[in-house]
């Protein structure tokens, strides 16, 4: 779709005499209207810029602001500023932050800052200082794939960068457990030959945001950090998930829980109970499985696959994985959830703990998908398909649709009845990986 309405552009710029070349093609697909607001900001950043020079607005790719425009109290005076994400023709290829004060006769801008590469990856604000104020976080890319993080401080007008790391994962949240601040933890990129990740806990101290304390996890083990993850951990208190490209060239994950001991005021590896080996429990070799709140309460699970979980029938031995996700947050050595991943389609479906090892999966009918059945085969529990998103394959009221894949439609069908399994738990326990 998006290809056709590109073509479309294209042949209007031409029959107006213009050439639109592919960039400025991407522009006007993606660049929304200006609101009197951000229309007044511009503004005011171009008359900063000067007779010759127009700024072209930066539009990030992730994180917690998807607009160059951005609106918050930096300073914690209790009044909101705005900053902008800008390149300009005078200004060089990089990136540039603008921070911008509201006056009665419209906006100012105050100071600006040069960035590290001419891409954005992500923009997020954060509380590192104080309650009042929010810092500005800003990852820049390049074609290296090198990712660079800085954190911007503005204070009485002055707007300077406090923190510069090359870094290919962050969290951010409470995990000293200082209520008035937040806290940042970096994966920073893998430079020795034995491998492992590195965590940098960075926070607030003695009236300074800087490093704390450099965590290696995974030595001899890891290659690189796939995801980090903030989530609850034992006594709802915060802990992170890393997962870590493992094997040879980084064909697998596998995954290590990291807490902040309160006691020695360091982060520290966690070993769940009755778990010897993590690494190798938690091993898996779709690339596509990272950790996740699976279950919805507030903690991270983390996948393995389990070799007996039941029967694959050819040729869904090739495509269907049985996983358990567990989060480890009890004494008891956590919470767990049994089920089906499908990793054609990518999505992961709950089952019965009851029906663990007991069950045989084989394709239906049509070829659209596959029966969990019993273990002889004869009886069907369930039936999950994936079809085309057509009303005539929507009529049939014995299908719930319970999930979106593209222009398709995840459905289910309940068959014979089993203890747990309900199209309401089903529904709400359906996921989409990656």
């Amino acid at each position: 779709m998006k290809g056709t309405i590109a073509a479309l552009l294209c042949a209007m710029a031409l029959l107006t005499g213009c050439a639109a070349s592919a960039g400025e093609v991407e522009n006007l697909l993606r660049a929304p209207q200006l609101s009197g607001q951000t229309r007044a900001i511009q503004k005011a950043l171009n008359s900063y810029l000067g007779a010759g020079s127009t700024a072209t607005l930066k539009y990030p790719a992730s994180g917690d602001f998807l607009s160059p425009f951005l609106f918050g109290d930096w300073d914690g005076d209790g009044v909101q500023e705005a900053a902008v994400l800008y390149t300009a023709e005078t200004a060089g290829t990089n990136v540039w932050l603008a921070v911008l004060e509201s006056t009665d006769n419209g906006w100012r801008v105050v100071q600006t800052a040069e960035g590290l590469s001419g891409e954005i990856e992500s923009v997020t604000t954060a509380r590192l200082r104080d309650t009042e104020s929010s810092q500005i976080l800003v990852g820049y890319g390049s074609g290296q794939d090198d990712r660079y993080l800085v954190v911007y401080l503005y204070s009485e007008e002055i707007l300077q960068p406090v923190i510069k790391r090359a870094y290919t994962d962050m969290v951010i949240g409470d995990m000293t457990g200082n209520e008035a601040t937040e806290d940042l933890v970096l994966a920073l990129p893998t430079e020795t030959e034995s491998g492992g990740v590195n965590l940098e806990l960075l926070t607030y101290i003695e009236g300074e945001f800087r490093a704390k304390q450099t965590l290696a996890v995974g030595a001899g083990s890891y290659n690189g950090c796939a995801a980090l993850h903030a989530g609850q951990g034992l006594d709802g208190k915060p802990w992170l998930v890393l997962d870590g490209w493992a094997g040879s060239g980084g064909t697998s994950l596998s995954s290590n829980i990291v807490r902040y001991d309160e006691e020695t005021g360091f982060l520290q590896l966690y070993t769940p109970p009755g778990v010897w080996d993590m690494y190798g429990v938690s091993q898996r070799y779709d690339t596509s499985l990272l950790s996740m709140d699976v279950d919805g309460n507030g903690t991270i699970d983390i996948p393995s696959e389990v070799g007996d979980g039941g029967e694959l029938r050819s040729p869904l031995d090739k495509r269907l994985k049985f996983l358990l996700w567990r989060d480890y947050a009890t004494p008891s050595g956590g919470h767990e959830s049994f089920g089906v991943y499908d990793s054609e389609y990518r999505f992961f479906v709950p089952l019965p703990s009851g029906l663990h090892g007991r069950i045989l999966l084989r394709s239906n009918a049509g070829s659209t998908g596959w029966l969990v059945c019993s273990e002889d085969g004869e009886t069907v529990y369930l039936e999950i398909r994936v079809v085309d998103a057509e009303p005539s394959q929507n009529r049939d009221t014995d299908y719930t649709r319970i999930a979106n894949i593209g222009d398709q439609q995840l459905q289910a069908r309940l068959v014979e009845p089993y203890f747990g399994l309900s199209m309401d738990k089903l529904t709400a326990g359906t996921v989409m990986i990656g």
